[in-house]
């Protein structure tokens, strides 16, 4: 038998042939995996934590915490606690960006026609650990515009895609992620309290769309919106650009053009999953 991690975030015990396992061997894997569904649950918990709620000796819970953080399971934060590894993570969310990521090529025409009409370059991004990747960019029309290439990596703090996809994650994820990301000051206008910055991500949620209002970039601003698959969002696309042309005033209209292109796209990763 082994065990397993279940989408319902459960440990199952698993029968399988070939032989038995150890008991203490098994005993000494559910101890370990129960360590791991703790810190997942509770970021920050710490060693001590660990044994008065496992009710595990100090020997026993320092050996198999360390040997989960030497396994890039888990990891100390700066609050000395311990958190889901960054390592960890972010393997799991490759996985899913490659394979996302070709689902996402059919978004290029919709991005196209979102540069043309507003003459900005627009990017779709997705989460790759406590960052955005840029997967897909198409230039707009002027000779001065922002510069992000494909797989450039960016803050979530300071950017539209990052903030709009932070807010649609599970509650476990969100988590996770602002424990671990940096609200480091990029320009005055960059949110560094963590409270304001929830408040951000719950008010994204209810418009539908995030503004990146010189926050990563003095003199840049970026409008963007989720994309939908499968009733998830699996990555974001936006539009940047000078704040004399992506200004306060065209908000409505440049707002109106990457929600209705993130819908496009987003009805066309629908239309193939049912296909």
């Amino acid at each position: 038998m082994f065990l397993c991690y279940n989408l319902n975030c459960k440990w199952d015990t698993i029968a399988v042939g070939g032989g038995d396992i150890n008991r203490n061997e098994v005993g000494t894997l559910k101890k370990g995996l129960d360590i791991f569904n703790l810190v997942l649950h509770n970021p920050n918990i710490t060693t001590q934590e660990i044994m008065e709620e496992l009710q595990l000796n100090q020997s026993t819970a320092y050996r198999l915490v360390s040997t989960l953080e030497q396994n890039d399971f888990i990891m100390r934060s700066p609050k000395n606690g311990f958190v889901i590894s960054d390592v960890f993570v972010s393997k799991l969310q490759s996985e899913n960006l490659l394979k996302q990521d070709v689902d996402l090529l059919q978004s290029v025409p919709s991005m196209d026609k979102l540069s043309k009409t507003t003459g900005e370059t627009s990017y779709i991004g997705m989460l790759h650990g406590t960052e955005v990747v840029i997967t897909h960019a198409i230039s707009g029309m002027y000779a001065t515009r922002t510069h992000h290439v494909i797989g450039d990596r960016k803050p979530i703090c300071g950017d539209a895609i990052g903030k709009c996809l932070l807010a649609y994650q599970s509650e476990e994820l969100q988590s996770w992620i602002l424990e671990n990301m940096s609200l480091e000051k990029q320009t005055e206008h960059t949110i560094t309290s963590q409270e304001k910055f929830r408040e951000e991500l719950r008010n994204i949620k209810v418009k539908g769309y995030a503004l990146d209002d010189e926050e990563g970039e003095c003199g840049a601003r970026c409008i963007g919106a989720p994309i939908w698959k499968d009733g998830k969002v699996i990555a974001a696309i936006a539009i940047s650009g000078p704040t004399t042309r992506v200004s306060k005033e065209k908000d409505d209209y440049h707002i109106e053009q990457v929600t209705s292109c993130a819908q496009e796209i987003s009805n066309l990763l629908s239309h193939e999953s049912i296909s």
